[in-house]
């Protein structure tokens, strides 16, 4: 199938593959992901090509969340998929046996959403970095904790989320255009850019390259495939929340 270039969306995510896995493009050839696996804040090029007879669950978590989830600093995920077993060993390999028994889809998403559920049950959360993070994805422009440092805050920040403020904030903007553009009422690129926060339509034009690797027209011609069905609204995902 033809390569399909990923836009980011400030979400990590749980994915499992039901059927054959995705191949990630690179330079030597398409790379299988792994069969459950996390992928975490993306800020680099990520293009997928789709293998005949794919079936993908994704658990798509809070920005907030994937530290509580996995157990260690966001960071390490930040820009790759790792084996789910990396981080939670036997019990992800138990998940993996469970989805083997799994007699349809929906058991296979139940069995998943369990998993997530009783991961996060009884997490700790930074509660700071909660509130911020909601505020941003609401497009406010929060203030740190009065009592932090600004280099506290951005360990901080970092240790959850897996990315800086800044790098959080320019994903965010730049979603926002693909919000834009499936606005009936947006008139072309310049009126999705100047939409989503952009000064003019060169601004976002770096950002496609930056994060997709090529321009908004080519990924537009590609959009009715992988593409679009990954960057689909938030809604449309099972959601983490903390207790």
């Amino acid at each position: 199938m033809t390569p399909q270039p990923i836009a980011p969306d400030g979400r990590p995510e749980l994915i499992v593959h039901l059927l054959e896995p995705y191949l990630e493009r690179g330079k030597h050839g398409g790379t299988p992901q792994p069969r459950v696996f996390f992928a975490g804040q993306l800020t680099r090029p990520l293009t997928l090509v789709a293998k005949s007879g794919v079936a993908v669950i994704g658990a798509r978590f809070h920005a907030f969340a994937a530290r509580p989830f996995l157990g260690v600093d966001a960071a390490v995920a930040t820009d790759a998929r790792t084996a789910l077993t990396v981080f939670h060993g036997e019990a992800a390999k138990r998940l993996e046996s469970n989805l083997d028994a799994a007699q349809d889809g929906g058991q296979s998403r139940a069995i998943v959403e369990d998993y997530v559920e009783r991961r996060l049950r009884g997490a700790r959360w930074d509660e700071d970095v909660r509130r911020y993070v909601e505020r941003m994805f609401d497009g406010d422009a929060p203030s740190r904790p009065f009592d932090v440092s600004e280099r506290q805050w951005q360990r901080r920040f970092r240790r959850e989320v897996g990315v800086s403020v800044k790098a959080l904030q320019v994903v965010l903007r730049f979603r926002r255009v693909f919000d834009a553009i499936e606005n009936p009422r947006t008139q072309g690129w310049l009126a999705a850019a100047l939409d989503a926060g952009y000064f003019d339509q060169p601004q976002m034009a770096r950002d496609f390259r930056r994060y997709l690797g090529c321009t908004a027209r080519q990924w537009a011609a590609q959009k009715e495939g992988l593409a679009r069905s990954l960057t689909r609204a938030v809604s449309d995902s099972y959601k983490t929340s903390p207790p």
